[in-house]
């Protein structure tokens, strides 16, 4: 469960971002801001996963 909660809370603090920098695109382009939007809400689904399991998995105790 908790894996999956910070999965969720990553991809929503991204998508934050992502909106931000669209915004800032489309100062100058609005077809640019499109297409950096998707490229980056695309590419942020991967990179959340990769975090979320990074930062839940088990710490291991050494043995000894």
């Amino acid at each position: 469960m908790v894996l999956l909660a910070t999965f969720v809370a990553t991809v929503i603090v991204g998508d934050l971002v992502a909106i931000g920098i669209a915004w800032a695109v489309e100062q100058f382009s609005q077809t640019a801001s499109l297409l950096v939007f998707l490229v980056l809400f695309w590419g942020l689904i991967p990179f959340a996963w990769r975090f979320a399991v990074r930062i839940t998995e088990p710490k291991t105790t050494p043995s000894g």
